[in-house]
Parts: structure tokens; sequence; C-alpha cells
């Protein structure tokens, strides 16, 4: 299906935007864009949105075919560089809305309420399908406000976590609100300190330097600069063709018939996805159970209290005991979406879940990575039909990994949802038995790993929170020392430190650190950590601002935000572990991220500490695969020189070193070794000669140079590299040892930098998707293991090419033989596993 087309943000796009024209008929509608590269706010505070992920290759690939989508529809789609989407809407809104035009802002964004007055609206799409209208009145009522501008000061004193913008710290939206019903604003508030609370006092002093910095970036531009056509924004018939050859291509068949005049305007073509037969009859849950050992084959659908299961056509509901036959008979497999959670919640009731599990989103995700793993867009993509039709007659409104639908929305059709979900994990289940590779993928890696990661996320690991709040404090403190130390080094003790234009302006005005920098036309000085990185030789103030901005980093991304996730119930953090979500294979983690946890500075190190044993007589024991995927790399590449240095057990980056300066092992120094450890991690994914002198200070012919002889003296490893990059080309995929593949359409494209990327993608993936399905394979050995050996032992997290246990004492010396032996065994590769394991009372103790 679509094989490398990632539909699912086309799709969810496309039918909320035909469902919102549907139901409201509009008169006029535009459709508005953030453009690629940053913003004028970007220029004004280059940490804005910093602290946000990277932007996922799917969703800039998506810009384009969604401008197509729009054109096809002839709805009119606004974009201006430079400018956020909430500039150009802010523009048009207030322009339409002095024309007479009443106007309807479609967006969830509470940004968007500072726009709002007598005939601007915004309209929040709502859970259950009925939108929420907000007027003057509403959003006033809603924060207690008097004037919908006041959502800006708002904004400014809230500040924005998800956009990195500063607020007034410890100030919450229900103290702004108050503060800001009787000062009326922001200014005015400053203007009244004396008459706040001491604490309240300290609190908006601390924040003066840059509370107007934030009252900028959270105010939504009027005045861009955007021609308005609103003769073209009136809505019109789709263009039939355009629309047909899309709709054709990514598989939209079920939207079709939302298409004005009941898609008469697109006729299907040849080929296209019949609609499956979703049919069923409903039976007890005896004579469900007679089907079900019959086929083999069950699915099973929680909702609210009861459970839903599906064999054969056959469909039945009721309490999750009655199914209890079915959940313990082993010989009957099951199928259905969200596996691990049901598993959980089963196990939560004391109720076993046996057989085989066929969980529709992870079979999905080893046919196709990186397209979307929704079962409401696979039921469209694969059968044709809707997974969730909703129906007027009662039924169970509620499924258990849903929120709350709003009072009086159509109930769902659980019965015929259980029976569509069936037909899908048939049809997923026979793709992927087309593939010898990706089926025993998933019965010997994937499927397997539910329960190992179900079972870690039940356990969750024990957090110290008194030595995090002792940590977070020290490091509070060091940072106001740092912020002291550049106010005192730039000779400015009002001096804003967050503020990158103040940064500037000290940087290269006053103290003129660079005297032959240009400032840019529009915007202020360059102050990202590369820029200020190349003038970090001129002046100590530059070190000073790096660590003030790393301990704030750190501090707000990763250690105020730890105590929220900490369960109340048992002192632990309960992770969820992503099975489907990353492009190689590799598992990511959610509420918290622990995969993210910085490493590699003593700083990012130290909150280890606070992850410890659960009682007293345990420890925390962590195994670590050394050098994973170097190891991997030597066994694909067949690098001999490299092998060897593995099977001899000498250290590899000292043996490379050796080789490409010619030296002998005795003879290289610690910057020789330095730079030849950076080689081997960079070179293999495709580090340029200009990334890696960033990486070791040199210059780019120094780097060049590195580059050739590594290459030069690694023939394999560039042979390698080549190839995979040529087989990327010709079948469009790449293939980890295990068979798991990656599509990788992108490295056709006439765009270079797209290209690039690509390729650094085609010959990363071999390499960490193979390492990943190692760490996993390795997952499931150690907890068989410890089940069977040294059950009081438990598998609590998984960072990356590491294992965290906790165990207790008199078990320390079972359990190491045991992930030695399990870890190093998992696989037979032409260089052996090395694992390396110690033990500590808490997780830093553990290394």
């Amino acid at each position: 299906k679509s094989k490398g087309i990632d539909t699912s943000i086309l799709f969810g796009f496309t039918k909320y935007l035909l469902e919102l024209i549907e139901k409201e008929a509009p008169t006029h509608i535009a459709v508005a864009f953030d453009p690629p590269g940053g913003t004028f706010r970007n220029q004004m505070y280059p940490e804005y949105k910093a602290n946000r992920a990277e932007t996922p290759l799917q969703v800039i690939e998506a810009l384009e075919p969604l401008k197509d989508i729009c054109a096809a529809l002839r709805i009119p789609v606004l974009m201006l560089p430079g400018f956020e989407a909430d500039d150009v809407i802010g523009t048009v809104a207030r322009n339409a809305g002095s024309r007479g035009f009443e106007v309807y802002m479609v967006t969830p964004d509470k940004d968007y309420g500072q726009l709002i007055d007598k005939s601007i609206y915004q309209y929040k799409p709502g859970k259950g399908g009925e939108p929420d209208i907000y007027d003057s009145a509403r959003i006033c009522e809603k924060y207690g406000i008097s004037s919908p501008l006041q959502i800006i000061d708002l904004l400014a004193i809230c500040g924005d976590s998800a956009d990195n913008v500063p607020g007034v710290r410890g100030v919450g939206e229900v103290g702004a609100s108050k503060l800001l019903a009787r000062y009326g604003s922001l200014e005015n508030i400053y203007s009244h300190l004396g008459e706040l609370t001491e604490k309240q006092q300290a609190m908006f002093i601390a924040a003066q330097d840059y509370i107007g910095l934030s009252k900028e970036l959270v105010t939504i531009r009027t005045d861009v600069p955007i021609e308005m056509d609103f003769e073209s924004m009136v809505l019109k018939d789709p263009d039939a063709d355009a629309t047909s050859r899309l709709f054709s291509l990514y598989e939209f068949n079920s939207l079709r018939k939302r298409l004005p005049h009941g898609g008469t305007a697109i006729p299907q073509t040849a080929g296209e996805t019949e609609a499956a037969d979703a049919s069923y009859s409903e039976v007890s849950v005896t004579e469900l159970l007679a089907s079900a050992k019959k086929k083999g084959n069950c699915c099973l659908l929680y909702a609210g209290d009861k459970l839903f299961g599906a064999s054969d056509g056959k469909v039945a509901g009721g309490a999750a005991a009655e199914f209890s036959e079915i959940l313990a008979d082993s010989s009957i497999n099951k199928c259905g979406s969200s596996m691990k959670a049901l598993l959980k919640e089963l196990s939560s009731r004391s109720l076993p879940l046996e057989g085989r599990l066929y969980d529709v989103e992870l079979m999905h995700y080893l046919l196709n990575p990186e397209r979307g793993h929704d079962p409401e867009q696979l039921a469209n993509s694969y059968l044709g039909l809707n997974l969730r039709e909703e129906t007027e007659t009662p039924a169970q409104t509620l499924s258990l990994f849903d929120e709350v639908p709003d009072s009086g929305a159509p109930a769902r059709n659980c019965l015929r949802e259980v029976r569509v979900m069936e037909l899908l994990a048939g049809r997923l289940k026979e793709e992927i038995s087309g593939s010898e590779a990706l089926l025993k993928l998933y019965l010997e890696i994937e499927e397997p790993l539910i329960r190992v990661l179900a079972d870690m996320e039940t356990i969750g690991v024990k957090v110290d929170t008194a030595s995090l709040k002792e940590y977070s404090d020290s490091l509070r403190e060091r940072m106001l020392r740092s912020e002291a130390k550049v106010r005192e080094l730039a000779g400015e003790p009002t001096l804003n430190v967050q503020s990158p234009k103040q940064i500037g302006e000290v940087i290269f005005e006053k103290l003129k650190l660079d005297p032959k920098a240009k400032k840019p036309a529009k915007g202020n000085w360059p102050t990202d950590e590369e820029t200020l990185q190349g003038l970090s030789q001129r002046s100590p103030i530059i070190a000073e601002i790096l660590e003030y901005r790393g301990l704030r980093k750190l501090l707000s991304t990763y250690i105020e935000p730890f105590p929220g996730f900490v369960s109340p119930a048992d002192g632990r953090v309960h992770t969820t572990f992503n099975q489907a979500l990353t492009a190689t294979g590799r598992l990511s983690s959610s509420s918290p991220n622990l995969q993210n946890i910085p490493i590699r500075t003593d700083e990012g190190r130290e909150i280890r500490r606070a992850f410890v044993a659960g009682s007293p007589d345990a420890v925390m024991m962590s195994a670590d695969y050394s050098q994973i995927e170097l190891r991997v790399m030597a066994h694909l590449c067949g690098d001999e020189h490299l092998l060897q240095a593995f099977r001899d057990g000498v250290d590899v980056h000292r043996a490379t070193a050796s080789k490409i300066f010619r030296v002998p092992v005795a003879d290289v120094t610690a910057d020789q070794r330095r730079m030849a450890k950076t080689a081997n991690f960079g070179i293999m994914y495709g580090i340029s000669s200009f990334g890696l002198s960033q990486r070791l200070g040199c210059s780019r012919s120094e780097a060049k140079q590195l580059i050739d002889g590594y290459f030069d003296n690694f023939p394999a490893i560039r042979d390698f590299i080549a190839e995979t990059i040529e087989s990327a080309r010709r079948n469009g995929y790449v293939e980890t040892i295990f068979g798991r593949r990656r599509y990788i359409p992108e490295i056709s494209s006439h765009n270079r930098n797209i290209v690039a990327m690509a390729e650094r993608n085609a010959v990363n993936t071999p390499i960490q998707g193979s390492a990943a399905d190692i760490i996993k394979l390795a997952m499931i050995a150690v907890w068989n293991a410890l089940r069977k050996e040294s059950p009081g032992s438990r598998m609590v997290l998984q960072i990356h090419d590491e294992l965290l246990l906790e165990v207790p004492t008199p078990e320390i010396s079972t359990v190491q033989a045991l992930l030695v032996r399990e870890m190093e065994n998992v696989v037979k590769l032409k260089t052996p596993l090395t694992v390396e394991c110690n033990y500590g009372r808490t997780w830093l103790d553990a290394h």
C-alpha cells in the first residue's frame, strides 16, 4: 500500500477539511501553513521553540502534497516566508472582519484568543466531533479578563514551555488572570509592584528583563505584508481530474463520499480497493469461544468496562471476566490494536492474555515504519472501511484508550469496530507473511517484546525525589553564579542573559569580539551555539554564556519537569515505551522521555543518581553493550582490521588511530585517539568535512585529510557505504541484518539537501537498526531467563544499548552472569559482542 509514502498526515488533514466544509458550508475558505525555515521570532530570540523535537521528515515532506491537495480542492494556501501561519491568519482575519465578514479561525491553539472580537471567532475542534466556538464574551469568561487582547499579557506572564517562551516563573494561569483582572495589563502590574505580595514582587522583578521579549513573542502579528484576494477564497467545486489523481495516489477511497456532490466529480479508478465486507453476527461469548477455537484466532477490543471479541465474523461483548476462557487459551491467537495496553489492563484485573499477539500497529510498522500506523487510517487504506463508524443507537461509547467524548456525541458501535479490526489484522498478517524475513522479525522480536515492555512499564523505576531536588537546587545556584559572572564580564549589571538580542549587542557591539562581523539587515546578531563556539577563544564571557544556557536547558527540559512523572502511589516513574515509532527500529520512550537524558556531560550523568533500587536490600545493575554499532558496522562491511581489533580485544579507537596516523599502537597520543574515535562514529554516518571540523575543532582541510586517510586505510568501509547508498537508490529501501526494512523514497529527490539526508539514513539504518534489533533480542532473552533463574530481579529500563535492572543483593552474582551470558550470545556476528556489567545503590553507581 503506497510503499514509502506516509499518508497519515495527508489523510487526517483532508478528512477534517472535507468534514468542516460539509458541516459548516463556508462562503470563503483558505488554509495557512508555517513556511520552511525560521521566522522573525527566531531572529528575535534564537531559542524560540528550541525545546521542541526536530520536525519529523514525514511532516516536512507533507507540506508540498498538502498544498497539492488544497489546489485540487481549489482552496488557496496562504504562506509567507518569515512569518508563522498564526500571523498570516491574524492579518487575514482582522482585514476580513473590517470588511464585514464573519470570520472563524479553525485552530485549537489558545494563542488565537487574542484575535477574537465582535466579528472574529475561534473555532476549536472538539473531542466528540462538536466544535467549541469562542466569542469575546466566552473567552473573557474563560480567563476572567475584560478583553481578548489581555490574552497576550496572560501568555507573556505564563510563558510557554513548548515554544520556549520565558514567563514569570511561579505564576500560573489562575494567578495571572487574577492580576490582569485587577490591574488590566502587564505594564500596569509592574507599575503597582508594591501592592503585590512579597513573593509575587520577587517573581515579577526576576522576570522584568525579558518579559517584554516574551510579550513580543506571543503577540500574533496582524500587519504582515500578504496579498489578500478574497475572491480567490470563495468556496468552489474541486478540480475533478486533479482530485481523482491525488485520491487514487493516496488511496483516499473512504473520503470520496465527503466531496461536494457526493464525490461524483471523482470516479473510482480501476484497481482501487473495494470496501471489505464488514458484516457480522452477534453471538454469545460461549459461541464466540467455539468459533475462536476452530479458527485459532480472536480479535479483542476493550471499551469502557467491557471487552468485545470477534472471530470469523461472529462478535460478542460482555464483562472482561466472561472472556477468561478465551483469554487463557494459548491455542487461540489474539489480535487487535494497542495490545500492550490491553495486556496491562487485563493484568491489572488478574486476567491472562495467552497465545500469540498480532498487533495491527506493529505489523504495519514492519511493513512500512515511516508511514502512519493509526488503525483508522489503516482500515481505510487496506479495507476501504471506516473503523469507527458512528451510530445513533446506544452502545459502548468509550474506548479505554480514548478520552471521554463530549456529552451527547453519537455512540460508537464497538461490535462493528472489533469486526473491522479482525479484518484489518487478517489483511496485515497476510502481507507480513508474504515476507519470510518480516514474519520472522515479528514472531521472534516484536511480538515477544510486547510482553517484556508491558512488564517493564508496570514495574517502573524508583526515583529519589529528594536527591533530584538537591541536585536541582545546586544546578540553580551554579546557573545564578554563571549569570552573575556573565553580567560582570559584560560590565552590564542589568543584562538579561536570556535575551539573545542583548547578548548579541554585548558580544558584537560593546566587546567587539568579531570586528569583521556584520549585523543582519533584519533581526539581531546571531548568538547560536555554533557562532559562540567560534568566538570561545576571544573572551571568557563566551564560556560563561554557554555554561549558563546549558544549565538552564538541563533544568527546564530534564530536571524540573521530572517530579511530575513520579507516581504518588509507589514513588516510581512508569514511562511508556514506544515500539512502533522510530524509523530505524529503536525503542523510544515518553512521559517522560528517558531515552533523551543527556549522558555525555557530568551534569547530565548526575541525573542517574536519582534512579535508585526500590528496597534497601537491592541494587541497580547496568548491562551495556560495548561499542555495539561499531561492531555491527565491522560485521556488515567485513573490514578485517576492525574485525581483528575486536577479536583481539584491543582498543579499537587506538588501533584506528595507529592506521590513520601511521604510528605504532603504543605511540598513539590521546589527541590522535580522540580524533580516531570521532571519525569512527562520525564517518559511518556520513559526517562531512565541515561537520568533523566542528567536532574536532580543526580546519576543514585537516578534517578532509582525516576522512580521506580513514577511507584509504579502511576501504571496506568506504565500499560498504557506497554499496548501501546504491542499493537504497536501486531498491528504494535498506535492511538490517534481521531483514527490518526502511523505505527511503526521498533518495530520488531532486533536492540535494534531501538526497544527502536520505543517503545518511540509508547508511545509518542498517547499523543502528541492527543494533536496535540485537538489544531487543537481548531484552527478550534476559526477561525469560530472569523469570526462570532470578525471579526476584526485574528489568526496569532500556536506554539505547543499556539495560537497567533492580536486583536483590543475594541474586547479584547470578544476575551478572546471566546478563553477560544472554546478551553476548543472543546473536553471532563476525565480531564478538561484549557486555559491561556493574551495580550500585543508584544508576550512577552502576557505571
